[in-house]
């Protein structure tokens, strides 16, 4: 049964209902981002489900261990029939899209508010985001300006030259590069394994780590509001 809706506004900014982490690529860091963005959104006093619509399932499994609502959603046409229903639901539905790009994609883009891309800062991967940006583009066109989308680059290392062309070659992209980076943390990979979140693990670098993954999130949300 979904948790009551929360009458304390903890989190001061318009939220979107659908927040999904889409990446074709696999190893970018969707599902880490979706299960740390239910286990914030839980602790900010919403209430929060997260969908899996991953085919390998990584995340339910491990938003079981800490104790959070989900629901695995593979089917294309279900997600597009169960994510608004799960929107009126609950305050916030974190979407895990799968890694690859399919139909399953273009559902979630279709249903999403607010679109987070996670991108690490190899060429690989920088080349690797232009079909997600092509299906994010085609929803926009359809719907009219929706999902409000952003990247954000994953597990990086700071003041390095990978890093600098990276954020050069994304500033010219057609969705916006999120100032704030996530860096590579041991703590971070450990916390599947660990049946936990930053957010719970104690230490000085899963609390910097904590901290960054905070600012994707508020940055995201006023990104949001002030496009939305």
């Amino acid at each position: 049964m979904p948790k009551s809706k929360s009458t304390k506004s903890a989190v001061p900014w318009k939220l979107p209902l659908i927040l999904a982490f889409a990446n074709q690529k696999g190893g970018a860091g969707k599902s880490t981002g979706a299960v740390h963005a239910a286990d914030w959104f839980t602790h900010q006093g919403r209430s929060t489900i997260l969908v899996d619509a991953d085919g390998q399932q990584s995340s339910s499994s491990w938003v079981k261990d800490l104790g959070l609502v989900y629901k695995v959603i593979s089917d294309p046409e279900l997600l597009f029939d169960e994510l608004p229903l799960l929107a009126s639901e609950y305050d916030v539905v974190v979407v895990d899209g799968p890694g690859n790009a399919s139909e399953v994609t273009k559902a979630i883009l279709i249903r999403s508010n607010l679109v987070l891309i996670p991108c690490r800062d190899s060429m690989i991967d920088l080349a690797s985001t232009g079909k997600i940006v092509q299906f994010v583009r085609q929803a926009k066109e359809i719907r009219g300006g929706a999902p409000i989308a952003a990247i954000y680059l994953n597990a990086v290392k700071d003041n390095t030259i990978l890093l600098r062309e990276a954020r050069e070659a994304l500033q010219s992209c057609f969705i916006p590069l999120l100032n704030t980076t996530l860096p590579e943390r041991q703590c971070i990979k450990d916390a599947p394994g660990q049946g936990s979140t930053v957010f719970r693990m104690n230490g000085v670098a899963s609390k910097a780590a904590a901290s960054a993954y905070t600012k994707i999130f508020t940055e995201a949300l006023k990104l949001f509001e002030s496009e939305s």
